[in-house]
């Protein structure tokens, strides 16, 4: 059997290790929190900086203006501000009261990107029905161009009435193939926007319930 001396020793120098231990990893936890906490700043800066410079000058009474700010800052960026208020939130664990201000603020966050949905889709339809009403008013007039160089002396001598069929099957098939085209480059452009917000939102939203029911780290 050891000495009751040596087993004293033994017991010391291993509540020593695990102290020594215990601190090294308090250590390291809170150097990786400061490190989150300045990537997630520098991310947020980088985000609104893009976010000012986009929006200037603004209109938002235009249609076209509205659907491209949302697409370039809210939709392309938006994982950029997910990311930062994400590492933000982290790296702020041991302080209460600005962890929930950031829960509260990621939340609000996501609630607007899910209602931008709404907006989005509202213009997207408006915005196919301009480019459809355009597309039908260019055909009326090319339309109308052709009648009047069939009722023409000098069209009827220099177009033959089968040339001016095919002008204006051409006329209409080149119609339908532009709606076609528009209403699916609206569609695809609509459709990649409200995902992003759609995910990005419901994102932010878990963060800031993270943010709000997680203890003291």
């Amino acid at each position: 059997m050891l000495p009751i001396d040596s087993v004293s020793t033994h017991i010391h120098l291993i509540q020593k290790t695990a102290m020594v231990s215990s601190f090294g990893q308090t250590g390291s936890a809170k150097i990786a929190k400061a490190f989150c906490r300045i990537v997630g700043v520098t991310c947020l800066i980088v985000f609104a900086i893009n976010f000012i410079a986009i929006l200037l000058p603004p209109n938002p009474l235009l249609l076209e203006w509205r659907l491209g700010f949302l697409q370039q800052v809210v939709s392309d960026r938006s994982v950029l501000l997910l990311f930062g208020a994400a590492l933000l939130t982290y790296g702020s664990s041991e302080t209460q009261k600005l962890r929930r201000q950031l829960a509260l603020t990621s939340v609000i966050l996501g609630v607007v990107f899910l209602l931008s949905c709404v907006a989005v889709v509202r213009d997207s339809m408006q915005l196919n029905g301009m480019a459809v009403k355009n597309i039908t008013t260019q055909a009326s007039q090319a339309q109308s161009q052709i009648e009047i160089a069939k009722s023409s002396p000098e069209g009827a001598a220099n177009i033959t009435p089968e040339q001016l069929k095919q002008a204006s099957q051409l006329v209409d098939t080149k119609a339908v193939s532009l709606k076609q085209g528009a209403q699916t480059g609206v569609f695809k452009a609509g459709s990649a926007i409200v995902g992003n917000l759609v995910v990005v939102g419901i994102a932010l939203i878990n963060l800031g319930r993270y943010g709000m029911q997680s203890r003291k780290g």
